[in-house]
């Protein structure tokens, strides 16, 4: 799992971080990944996840994951989980 990008929306301003997925497994999978927002001092300003489904071995999958809850400034993202099980 890769964050791409850590942005705050101007008008929202709900955080959100692109996820790139990518399927190391031996078998198709499914993925969940949970992504924390915070702020300079690194308290906790909320979180998001981003899921795919059915990812081919080696594929890549690019989701986003959305906060939202309202945060005042720049933010850092972190992934703070992967759960990634068999796709049936």
């Amino acid at each position: 799992m890769k964050l791409t990008k850590c942005v705050v929306d101007s008008l929202t301003t709900w955080p959100a971080a692109d996820v790139e997925i990518v399927n190391h497994s031996d078998s198709k999978a499914n993925c969940i990944v949970s992504v924390e927002f915070v702020d300079g001092s690194g308290t906790r300003l909320g979180e998001g996840m981003a899921a795919t489904s059915n990812l081919a071995v080696g594929q890549k999958a690019r989701e986003k994951a959305q906060g939202l809850v309202k945060v005042p400034g720049k933010v850092t993202c972190k992934v703070s989980k992967v759960t990634r099980f068999p796709a049936s």
